[in-house]
């Protein structure tokens, strides 16, 4: 009866508690580390993805309202020498420091916005005369009742039939630095986050502290509960320490094992199918991006799988290891004698 109360008991407390708390330090090892999202945005993979062709071509033909079937590789590879590694990752760096700045409290408020100033002085001397060249190359010749330009109202840009490109390119050119220093020197990478960020209380997670350290202090408090309902549940199962013990183990093994399996399979094929689903189901509002947005959140979930993957093996492995030495440290405990009565004759 003990025994069968003591299984009940984990069922229904110590299973549940145990998994919790496993999968919340797991969680907690890389969702508060800066580090980690800056690495995952920062790799080399996502890079390749912005400026690929499916991404970067397709930003173009939007930004300059081209018909899908214009070849538009020269600018692209202009653009490509414009928008460098470096400068991708010193903008990932800033938009990942300003979130958690934000969250730990250094600073009141932050925008998720990417400052493109850098590029506007890029796009100066040979660099803008390339530039333009290789617009004025894709642009489709005009159709008759087309008028020459980039684009009116009705209308997709072109260019006159019959004159060099070189003409052309040259005809633009004085009005191109007037162009360029009329656009934004910031990009809003989420439209209305100040309102969405005003809707959800951040920081009232727990009053008068960040919400790292609030995070941090919840899952501390958890493993406390999960410490004393796991204690309670040895004491219920017997009286000697042989089978406290084992219980204590096998009891932290089996959630160490989901754990585990957890982590493993976060770490192989199966999530990206899940992932490429959730992320077309999704609207996350990413401005100027469009569908390629997906594409580039998705690369950026199959970078960050693998840290994701090893924290939860980790700690699952950990536990379970745990769990193993304390079924043998029980086994090893020389069984309780039974205690007799002494009487006085």
């Amino acid at each position: 009866m003990r025994k069968a109360l003591a299984v009940i008991f984990a069922i229904l407390f110590v299973f549940p508690l145990v998994l919790a708390a496993q999968v919340s330090i797991g969680a907690i090892s890389f969702a508060l580390d800066r580090d980690f999202y800056i690495g995952a945005i920062s790799s080399g993979q996502v890079y390749e993805a912005i400026m690929s062709k499916g991404i970067i071509g397709q930003f173009i033909h939007q930004r300059l309202d081209l018909p899908p079937a214009v070849n538009t590789q020269e600018i692209e590879e202009v653009l490509q020498t414009v928008i460098t590694e470096d400068y991708v990752q010193e903008q990932t760096r800033s938009v990942v420091n300003s979130i958690f700045n934000y969250l730990q409290g250094v600073s009141d408020s932050f925008e998720l916005v990417v400052d493109i100033s850098p590029l506007k002085e890029s796009l100066q001397g040979e660099t803008q005369d390339e530039l333009l060249s290789a617009i004025v190359t894709s642009l489709p010749v005009c159709e008759p009742g087309q008028t020459p330009g980039f684009g009116s109202e009705g209308q997709t840009p072109c260019k006159p039939a019959g004159v060099p490109d070189e003409l052309v390119a040259a005809q633009l050119a004085p009005s191109v630095p007037a162009i360029i220093e009329d656009l934004p020197d910031e990009v809003t990478i989420v439209k209305d986050w100040k309102r969405i960020q005003d809707r959800v209380l951040w920081t009232s997670f727990l009053p008068g502290m960040a919400l790292p350290a609030a995070a941090l202090l919840s899952v501390i408090f958890l493993c406390f509960i999960v410490a004393a309902f796991w204690f309670i549940g040895a004491l219920i199962a017997d009286d000697s320490w042989r089978v406290r013990l084992q219980w204590l183990g096998w009891v932290l093994i089996v959630p160490s094992i989901l754990v585990l399996f957890i982590g493993l399979a976060v770490g192989s094929s199966i999530p990206n199918y899940w992932v490429r689903y959730g992320l077309e189901q999704a609207r996350f509002g990413l401005a100027h991006f469009g569908p390629a947005s997906t594409e580039i959140l998705r690369i950026l979930m199959r970078s960050a799988l693998p840290r994701v993957s090893s924290a939860f093996i980790i700690v699952g492995g950990i536990s379970g290891a745990l769990g193993v030495g304390l079924v043998f440290w029980g086994l090893a405990t020389s069984r309780s004698k039974p205690k007799t009565e002494k009487f006085e004759s």
